[in-house]
């Protein structure tokens, strides 16, 4: 049954986020026609400029080129994604108590009348969000409030991009609903909508003041619902994420500039992934027992190797020490290498590993206190102030690295 409430809904929403990542680091095309998708054959985002050209999503690329040849096109950087995505969640989290990751450019967030009170003014709060996201992260995301998820998400969509709506009263709402085509309502299927369209429904302000039972009679429940949750009550909350420990792995990548043929720098990209992903697991207090590696070169060709540990481990040397010999026979020989990743497998927690008979595991576990030692060093002094030799091996320069969990 639905409720109502005090808190209010905030739907945050990255503005053709693929390409605003990729504008972040390559700043000179912001303002062109730009494409994702150089790698997949197809357009899979756009630049609102390209979009205004008449580039669609899926367009091959060579059609692009042809008739569009303005059009700049680039490849995916899905680690890059993942670290600005990353971001916009602690800078959300660090505001707002209950946030949802909704999926890579979206997130949903719980906003208190005490939130509100702190700031000053629901519009002062929702706007030093939005400006601290393009500010730090260089990406711009689009705002919606309401009294529901679905209100807020309306919201989002009325001013983009880089927009911010808040529905903070009865006659916001029937604004925005007036303004909302049927066929943009989020979670009416495309099958749906042609029947809502013969009833004489346009709009989403017709759909919530259509007869409450003739949706029923018509319809199915979820379609109910979202009438509902557009008029104001609440029936889908906000989803926490789960325990962070009972993920069962962990993934650390990194695309590095320039590429490089040599074995020892590219090894230390590697041996800094590994450093970063064993960090975080041991933040969870997990250990594995079987990883992968990856690394990919210049034409985006992906080459893996892959290895089971003899016990649970999150200490850095003795994962680098089994895939060394992987790693070498991995790379082709004056191959340009691009990108590398870790992933740690079977992830388990600490307190639920058995221990063995002859005490190897109880020895790794003594030496992990040693690196949560340095974990503490480095969180106090900064990433780079320890490093393994291994990390160092090729240019030595302070490499930054970002992880997700998969």
């Amino acid at each position: 049954m639905g409720k109502n409430s005090d808190n209010l809904y905030l739907h945050a929403d990255g503005d053709s986020f693929f390409v605003a990542c990729e504008l972040s680091v390559e700043p000179q095309y912001k303002g062109k026609p730009v494409v994702v998708g150089e790698d997949r054959g197809i357009a899979v985002a756009m630049s609102y400029e390209a979009k205004k050209l008449g580039v669609t999503r899926g367009m091959p690329v060579f059609q692009i080129k042809r008739e569009y040849p303005e059009v700049i096109i680039l490849p995916h950087h899905f680690d890059l994604y993942n670290k600005i995505s990353e971001g916009v969640y602690n800078i959300l989290i660090s505001y707002l108590e209950n946030v949802e990751v909704y999926s890579i450019d979206e997130c949903f967030a719980i906003v208190k009348q005490s939130d509100i009170k702190y700031a000053g003014s629901a519009e002062v709060l929702v706007s030093s969000i939005k400006n601290e996201i393009e500010n730090t992260l260089g990406v711009t995301y689009s705002f919606g409030l309401g009294r529901t998820k679905a209100l807020a998400k309306t919201a989002s969509k009325l001013n983009k991009p880089n927009g911010m709506v808040l529905l903070l009263n009865q006659k916001d709402e029937e604004l925005a609903l007036k303004k909302t085509m049927i066929d943009d309502i989020w979670g009416i299927g495309k099958q749906t909508i042609p029947r809502l369209h013969n009833m004489g429904m346009k709009t989403a302000y017709d759909f919530v003041s259509y007869p409450s039972e003739d949706i029923i009679k018509y319809f199915s429940l979820p379609l109910y619902i979202l009438k509902l949750e557009l008029k104001g009550q609440v029936y889908n909350e906000v989803k926490i994420d789960k325990d962070p420990r009972d993920q069962k792995s962990i993934q650390s990548t990194r695309t590095f500039k320039p590429s490089s043929n040599d074995p020892n720098i590219i090894f230390a990209e590697l041996s800094e992934n590994v450093e970063r992903a064993c960090e975080q697991a041991r933040e969870l207090d997990l250990a594995t027992n079987s990883v992968s590696f990856f690394v990919k070169n210049k034409d985006f060709i992906h080459r893996t190797g892959e290895s089971r540990l003899s016990l649970y481990t999150t200490d850095p040397s003795v994962i680098l020490n089994i895939i060394e010999p992987i790693f070498y026979k991995t790379l082709q020989k004056g191959e340009d290498i691009r990108s590398t990743g870790i992933t740690l497998h079977n992830l388990r927690r600490e307190e639920e590993i058995q221990r063995d008979l002859f005490g190897i595991q109880e020895k790794d576990n003594e030496k992990n206190v040693l690196n949560k030692v340095g974990d503490k060093i480095r969180e106090k002094f900064g990433p780079n102030i320890l490093k393994r030799a291994s990390s160092l091996r090729g240019s030595g320069k302070n490499r930054g690295n970002s992880f997700h969990k998969i």
